[in-house]
């Protein structure tokens, strides 16, 4: 958000407008020219969510209604509900940062009781009700796009863009292959470990380095060592150097059950390393071209298939290079040009 703000400011009146951050300092630096301002609510007095809905349309509508705006935007959660119910004169945009599916995908969670699963089926149902209020629909790639056109019609597509500053790999000789995500059960660590089981055996002198921290740590690390993996497979932790980090390895994997748009793959393909990943909805067909700068594994939970894409890579430094070098030079679409020209478009096409 920060950043679309930012990349926006230079040609339109750009205000970011929170609801309960008075006092906190954002998370990500946004520009002098971008104004912000806050509603000056407090989520915790709000026992019922019904009644922090209407205190949130109520200043929304105060807000609103002393600084008119053109375009009004939002990624959903609370405000879900409430942005399309004002009647400001303002297009409404909801900008989805899942994949559609997102909450039947995340139905096959083996955590999950009924009750959450029951949730999350209304909150599908809520979401594509809303939607359809919407003057535009914002989502991350094309697959997804297609995939809200079957009960949606207002519907665009903007990818998000690559915002780190890469480090070239130092050497596709190095032994080693990086994973990137949040320990939960969207990115599915559990298949990666199991593949490397079988990737081991042949590739016994290679690493398995993931980065980040959830709250399967515990679980994942029990895997490792019960399939005889701590010496070669590394729960790392988060970092803040991440460009450098990619940079140390020689291939990446992602071994997601579902994504928005993996942030992962990108920066790792703007280092130069080859990629591999589940062909998972929705993104990973979006920066992979199959057998160009990596591989798409066709099936989710494929372990076998997961192993021999990744000893595909590990058995030729050559194709390292090769698939790396061509990751790199595929990015254009993620561009910063690329993706606000593409914000430029859509806002000036629906305030026309």
């Amino acid at each position: 958000m920060t950043v679309v703000a930012n990349g926006l400011a230079g040609d339109f009146k750009v205000t970011v407008l929170t609801a309960w951050n008075k006092g906190l300092k954002p998370a990500f630096p946004i520009n002098d020219n971008v104004t912000q301002d806050d509603l000056g609510m407090d989520d915790r007095k709000y026992h019922l969510r019904i009644l922090l809905k209407r205190e949130l349309k109520k200043r929304l509508e105060h807000w609103l209604a002393e600084h008119p705006q053109d375009v009004v935007i939002t990624t959903g959660g609370r405000c879900l509900s409430v942005v399309p119910s004002l009647h400001d004169g303002s297009k409404k945009v909801f900008w989805y940062h899942f994949c559609f599916n997102n909450d039947l995908l995340q139905l096959k969670d083996p955590r999950l009781g009924t009750v959450s699963k029951l949730v999350r089926l209304r909150k599908r149902g809520r979401k594509i009700r809303y939607a359809r209020r919407y003057d535009r629909v914002v989502v991350l790639t094309r697959q997804d796009l297609e995939l809200w056109k079957q009960c949606c019609s207002n519907v665009s597509c903007v990818y998000n863009e690559l915002t780190i500053h890469p480090v070239a790999v130092y050497d596709y000789g190095k032994k080693s292959v990086i994973s990137v995500g949040r320990l939960e059960f969207q990115k599915g660590f559990d298949y990666l470990v199991s593949a490397w089981a079988i990737v081991n055996k042949k590739f016994p002198d290679w690493q398995l380095d993931i980065y980040g921290e959830g709250r399967l740590r515990d679980e994942l690390q029990q895997q490792i060592d019960q399939s005889g993996l701590h010496d070669c497979v590394h729960l790392v932790g988060n970092r803040k150097d991440m460009p450098s980090q990619y940079a140390a390895h020689s291939v990446a994997v992602l071994s997601s059950n579902f994504e928005g748009l993996p942030l992962a793959l990108l920066e790792a393909a703007s280092c130069r390393l080859p990629l591999v990943a589940y062909d998972c909805q929705c993104g990973p067909r979006e920066v992979i071209q199959d057998g160009v700068n990596g591989f798409l594994v066709p099936k989710v939970g494929d372990v076998e298939g997961l192993a021999q894409a990744l000893m595909r890579l590990m058995d030729s430094q050559q194709l390292r290079q090769q698939m790396g070098e061509a990751a790199g030079r595929s990015l254009q679409p993620f561009t910063h040009e690329a993706v606000m020209g593409q914000w430029r478009d859509l806002l000036n096409e629906i305030t026309v």
